[in-house]
C-alpha cells in the first residue's frame, strides 16, 4: 500500500514497470526526467480509497508517456512513520495528511503545465533579447543563430538597465566586423579601368552608371572617360544613358546583342594612331558599362555574364542590389551572379547597394552581405545625379538598421519570437506537435498523388505492408505476380523495359521486368522473371497479351523469329546493342562503330545519364539483321546515340541500338528513356540491401525483390519526370527526410525508404494498425 517510485530507461520502460507491479488500474501521479531515465510516481486506487475512507474520482486514461513532463513536479514526500497501536482517529488523519499532500502535489503538477509563467520567469535572457531584436528588424534566423553562438557569458551578469545597451553596442560592432568595406585610402573611380555594372532588372544600373561617370568626371575630367551600354531590349535604356554621356562631356557606345564588346574596348583604350595624331580620339583610361539586366533565374545568364570575360581585357564586376528587395530574392540573385561571374572568370569585385531609401528594412540586404562577404563600394539613396551616391558609413548603415521599428504584418509577432526562442514551456511540445500533424498532411497527399500520377503504387503499399509484417505467406509473391494489368489511359500505351535476362554476376537474381508508361517513364509495378513463362515466345505472347505491352525496350536482342513477329503485329521493340554487333548494310556485314560515320543526325536533346543531365545526339542508320540459321533477314534501323556534357561538350559515352522500322513511332525519346534505364539494376540492387539491413520482408525475398524494384522503379520515375506533381512529391519527400536534396535516384530512393517508415510511425501512434 502506499506510493510507488519507477525508475526506467525510458517512458514505455517504466510504464512496464507500473504495469507489472500495480496493474491497469494505478493511478499516475507524475512522471520526469532523471539521471539514469524516467521517473513516474504512481499508486493504486484502492490504496487511495482504502486511506481515505472514500472513493476515488474516476481518473481519465492516462496514455503512456511519450516524453518527460515539461517541468519536472516537487518531489513525493515520504510518508512519515506509523507508530505501532495507532488508534483509528490518528490512522484517519495521518491519511488525510498523506492525501492532502498528494493533491497539493498534482494542483502544483496541472498548475505549472497550464498557467503563464510569472514575470520573474517570464524574464528574458541575452540569447532570448538579441534573436528578438535581431529578427524583429529583417536580419535571417542563419545569421542570428551564428550570432548567439558568439554571445559573450558576461552579458547573463548584467543588470536589467544596462543589458539592452550593452546589447546593442555588440550587435552593431558584430555586423560592422562583418561588412566588408573598401580601404579608406583607394579609390575606386582613381584606379582606372574597366568596370561593368551588372544585376537583375530595375536596381538602378543605368543610373548608378551616371552617378558614377559623375564622380569620376568631378574629379579627374572627362577627356579620357567612357560609357557603355550593353542593354538592347529595354526601350529607352540606351537613350536615358546618351543623355547623362551628353551632360558629362564623355562619350558614349551601344553595343548590341551579338557585338564585339572586346574589339569595341580595344578600339576606345588603344585608338589607331592616325585619330591620336588628329587629336579625334584620347585613350580611355575609366570605361564604365552598363550591362543588360537579367533575372537570377535567366538561363541567358551565364552567356551574358560570359561576354565580359570574353572579352580579352580584365574587366571588374560590380553587383548592383537592390536594398527594397525580399530576402530571399537578394539571396538568389547573389548566388546566381556569383556563380555566373566565377564562370566568366570575373569574379565579383564589390557591390553598390541601391534604393536604400526605399528599404522599410535596410537589415536584409546587410545580412546577405555578411553572410556572403561582398564588399561594399558605395551606397545609392535616391535618383540625383551625382548627390545620392555616398561612399559607406558603416556605423550609419548599421544603426540604420537597428532602429527600424521590428512591428510588421510580414513579420514575427512577439508571442511567436518568444516561442521561436523556447521561451514558453510548451513551446518545443507545440513544435513537434505541429510538425507531426504537418509530416501527417504531406505524406497523406503524397501517397495520394503517387497513386494518381504514378499507376501501381497502391501496389507497392501493399508490398510494403507485408514485408513489414514479416507474416510467412508462401502465395503472395505469386498473387502480386499475377496480378490483373495496369488500367490504360484513354491515347496511352504501356511497355516493358526487359533487363538482361541472366543479369549480373554480383547478384543472385534476375532483375524483374518493369511497366514504363507512353511516356517511357518507369511505373511502380513490376513483374518477377522466375514467375513469367519459360520461353521466350512464351513470355512475348504473355506480354502481349496479359500485360498488353504496346512496345518494348529491351537491354539484349530478341530472337529473329521474335522480331518478325513484332514486326506482323506492329509492335515496336528497341533493344541495347555492342559496338561490335554487326548488321549488313550495302550488302555487307559490318561492325556498328564502324558505320556511325555513315548514319544521318536526326535528333538532339537533353536527358538524364548516371544522374547528371547530358545532351544525346542521335543519328540513325536502315540495315538488314541476321543470324546463322535465322532465314530471312529482318529490316531494322540501326541507333547511334552521343552522349555530351553539357558544359564543355565533351563526350562521354556512345550507345547503340536496333529497332523495327514502325512508321508512327516516337523512338527517339524512348531512346533517351533508356539512357537514363540504365542505372535501374544497380538501384534496385540498393534497395535490396536496404530493406534487408531494415529486415522488410526479412521472411519473404520474393517479396522483397518485388518491392525493391518497384522502389527503384518509383525513384527513377521522380527523378526523370518534369513535371509539377512530380517536383511537388520531390519536395515532400525532401522535407520529409531533412537530408540530402540532389534530384537523384539514390537520394529519392532513401527518401521514399524513410516516407514508407514514417507513415508506418505515424499508424501505429494513432492505432490504425493491428
Amino acid at each position: 500500500m502506499g506510493v510507488h517510485r519507477f525508475i526506467g530507461v525510458n517512458a514505455r520502460d517504466a510504464m512496464r514497470q507500473v504495469r507489472e507491479s500495480l496493474g491497469d488500474d494505478a493511478l499516475i501521479l507524475s512522471n520526469r526526467q532523471v539521471d539514469g531515465g524516467v521517473e513516474i510516481v504512481a499508486m493504486l486506487d484502492a490504496d487511495q480509497e482504502s486511506l481515505t475512507g472514500h472513493p476515488a474520482e474516476p481518473a481519465p486514461k492516462t496514455p503512456e508517456p511519450a516524453a518527460p513532463a515539461p517541468a519536472p513536479p516537487e518531489p513525493v514526500p515520504e510518508a512519515p512513520p506509523r507508530p505501532s497501536g495507532a488508534a483509528p482517529e490518528e490512522m484517519q488523519a495521518f491519511s488525510a495528511q498523506l492525501m492532502g499532500e498528494l493533491s497539493a502535489m498534482r494542483d502544483l503538477l496541472n498548475t505549472r503545465l497550464t498557467t503563464p509563467p510569472t514575470a520573474e520567469e517570464e524574464k528574458a535572457t541575452p540569447a532570448t533579447r538579441l534573436r528578438q531584436r535581431l529578427i524583429g528588424v529583417g536580419f535571417s534566423q542563419t545569421l542570428v543563430r551564428e550570432l548567439i553562438a558568439l554571445l559573450p557569458a558576461e552579458f547573463a551578469d548584467t543588470s536589467e538597465t544596462d543589458i539592452d545597451e550593452a546589447l546593442n553596442g555588440w550587435i552593431s560592432r558584430q555586423l560592422a566586423a562583418r561588412l566588408e568595406i573598401s580601404d579608406v585610402n583607394s579609390d575606386l573611380l582613381a584606379e582606372g579601368g574597366v568596370m561593368a555594372l551588372i544585376g537583375p532588372t530595375g536596381v538602378g544600373k543605368t543610373t548608378t552608371t551616371a552617378k558614377l561617370a559623375s564622380r569620376y568626371v568631378m574629379t579627374h575630367g572627362n577627356r579620357d572617360a567612357a560609357l557603355i551600354t550593353t542593354d538592347s531590349y529595354r526601350i529607352g535604356a540606351q537613350e536615358q544613358l546618351r543623355i547623362y554621356a551628353r551632360l558629362l562631356g564623355v562619350e558614349v557606345h551601344a553595343l548590341e546583342g551579338d557585338g564585339d564588346l572586346g574589339a569595341l574596348l580595344g578600339r576606345l583604350m588603344t585608338p589607331r594612331r592616325a585619330l591620336l595624331q588628329m587629336q579625334r580620339a584620347t585613350p580611355k583610361r575609366t570605361i564604365l558599362i552598363d550591362t543588360l539586366g537579367m533575372s537570377q533565374r535567366d538561363p541567358r545568364l551565364a552567356t551574358e555574364v560570359a561576354r565580359l570575360g570574353e572579352a580579352g581585357v580584365p574587366i571588374a564586376t560590380l553587383l548592383v542590389l537592390d536594398a527594397a528587395s525580399h530576402g530571399d530574392t537578394l539571396e538568389q540573385v547573389v548566388a546566381a551572379y556569383q556563380q555566373a561571374a566565377a564562370q566568366a572568370g570575373t569574379p565579383i569585385r564589390g557591390c553598390i547597394i541601391t534604393k536604400l531609401d526605399e528599404s522599410a528594412r535596410p537589415a536584409t540586404v546587410l545580412d546577405i552581405l555578411a553572410r556572403h562577404r561582398l564588399q561594399v563600394l558605395f551606397i545609392a539613396n535616391g535618383q540625383r545625379v551625382p548627390e545620392d551616391l555616398a561612399a559607406v558609413d558603416v556605423a550609419a548603415l548599421v544603426n540604420e538598421a537597428l532602429s527600424v521599428d521590428s512591428a510588421s504584418p510580414f513579420g514575427y509577432d512577439a508571442a511567436t519570437l518568444a516561442e521561436m526562442a523556447g521561451q514558453t514551456r510548451q513551446s518545443k511540445a507545440h513544435a513537434l506537435s505541429r510538425d507531426v500533424v504537418s509530416h501527417g498532411r504531406s505524406l497523406h497527399a503524397m501517397f495520394d498523388t503517387l497513386g494518381r500520377r504514378a499507376p501501381g503504387t497502391p501496389l507497392l503499399e501493399r508490398l510494403w505492408a507485408h514485408g513489414v509484417s514479416n507474416a510467412p505467406n508462401e502465395s503472395f509473391a505469386a498473387h502480386m505476380a499475377v496480378r490483373a494489368p495496369l488500367t490504360v489511359a484513354p491515347n496511352e500505351e504501356h511497355a516493358l523495359w526487359w533487363s538482361k535476362e541472366n543479369g549480373s554476376r554480383k547478384q543472385d537474381w534476375a532483375m524483374p521486368l518493369v511497366s514504363l508508361d507512353d511516356h517511357g517513364l518507369p511505373l511502380p509495378q513490376t513483374w518477377l522473371r522466375h514467375r513469367l513463362p519459360t520461353s521466350e515466345t512464351a513470355r512475348m505472347a504473355w506480354a502481349r497479351e496479359t500485360h498488353q505491352s504496346a512496345w518494348h525496350l529491351m537491354a539484349t536482342l530478341p530472337a529473329v523469329e521474335e522480331m518478325h513477329r513484332l514486326a506482323a503485329d506492329r509492335q515496336l521493340w528497341m533493344a541495347a546493342a555492342t559496338a561490335a554487333r554487326r548488321v549488313r548494310h550495302q550488302g555487307e556485314r559490318q561492325r556498328l562503330v564502324d558505320l556511325a560515320g555513315l548514319a544521318e543526325e536526326i535528333d538532339q536533346r537533353q536527358c538524364r545519364w548516371r544522374a547528371r543531365p547530358v545532351n544525346m545526339v542521335l543519328s540513325c542508320l536502315p540495315a538488314l539483321y541476321e543470324t546463322r540459321g535465322s532465314g530471312a533477314p529482318v529490316e531494322v534501323l540501326v541507333w547511334f546515340a552521343r552522349l555530351h556534357d553539357v558544359d564543355d561538350n565533351r563526350v562521354l559515352a556512345r550507345r547503340y541500338w536496333l529497332s523495327n522500322a514502325v512508321t508512327g513511332r516516337d523512338v527517339a525519346s524512348r531512346l533517351a528513356r533508356a539512357v537514363a534505364l540504365e542505372g535501374l539494376e544497380g538501384l534496385t540492387r540498393q534497395a535490396m540491401r536496404r530493406l534487408e539491413e531494415s529486415g522488410v520482408a526479412r521472411s519473404d525475398r520474393e517479396t522483397r525483390l518485388q518491392l525493391a524494384s518497384g522502389l527503384a522503379a518509383l525513384a527513377t520515375r521522380l527523378e526523370l519526370c518534369g513535371e509539377d506533381w512530380a517536383m511537388d512529391v520531390r519536395a515532400q519527400l525532401f522535407n520529409l527526410s531533412g537530408g540530402a536534396r540532389r534530384r537523384t535516384g539514390t537520394v529519392l530512393l532513401e527518401a521514399l525508404l524513410q516516407a514508407f517508415t514514417a507513415r508506418d510511425a505515424l499508424m501505429d501512434a494513432r492505432g490504425e494498425r493491428a
